[in-house]
């Protein structure tokens, strides 16, 4: 058997970085709206929890990708080195795999993105969200019985919308991305 040469998927590299500058742009937008922060300050931390979570990614898919059965990882590497799927018995259901994959990263990067976000606002010390109130006054216990909530559930509830909005928005950008490339190899090809 002959020795295996060493490949760099260079196209997988290029497209993550698309991908990432689509995604940073896009939440940095909606950040910026929904947090009421500044232009410079939103692209920071939109660039910082993309960045974070393409290296937790990247280093959970390398921890992973040796546990998989042999005929996924296959395929795996087929699509993520030469961006084609290989004939075997899993091609079939390789789109539903993709889908529970997607939607299993989805709500992966938001925990991340969430807990990123609010760890790098936090030492920052940007973080904005009210004291947990020890002594309601009377208004106060009034509003809490009648929505059930408080200014602060009411605040990390805006935070974790605005992230979750923010996700959404770039992976549907991106997904719209995939789509296109693919109708373009498959048309110019």
């Amino acid at each position: 058997m002959g020795e295996l040469e060493p490949v760099f998927p260079l196209k997988a590299v290029m497209f993550q970085i698309l991908f990432l500058l689509v995604a940073i742009a896009l939440e940095a937008m909606v950040l910026r709206q929904k947090m009421h922060l500044g232009y410079r300050q939103s692209v920071r931390y939109a660039a910082a929890v993309n960045l974070l979570t393409v290296v937790v990614g990247w280093f959970a898919f390398l921890a992973i990708e040796p546990l998989i059965e042999p005929r996924l990882q296959a395929q795996v590497i087929s699509y993520v080195l030469f961006d084609n799927l290989i004939n075997n018995t899993l091609k079939p259901q390789m789109g539903w795999i993709i889908l529970v994959a997607g939607l299993g990263a989805f709500f992966i990067t938001l925990m991340i993105k969430l807990k990123g976000l609010e760890l790098l606002m936090r030492t920052m010390g940007n973080w904005k969200l009210p004291e947990k109130p020890k002594d309601l006054n009377r208004k106060e216990r009034y509003s809490r019985s009648r929505t059930g909530t408080t200014r602060y559930q009411e605040a990390a509830s805006q935070f974790a919308i605005a992230v979750l909005q923010a996700n959404a928005l770039s992976f549907s950008a991106i997904l719209l991305l995939l789509v296109l490339r693919s109708y373009i190899l498959r048309n110019v090809a």
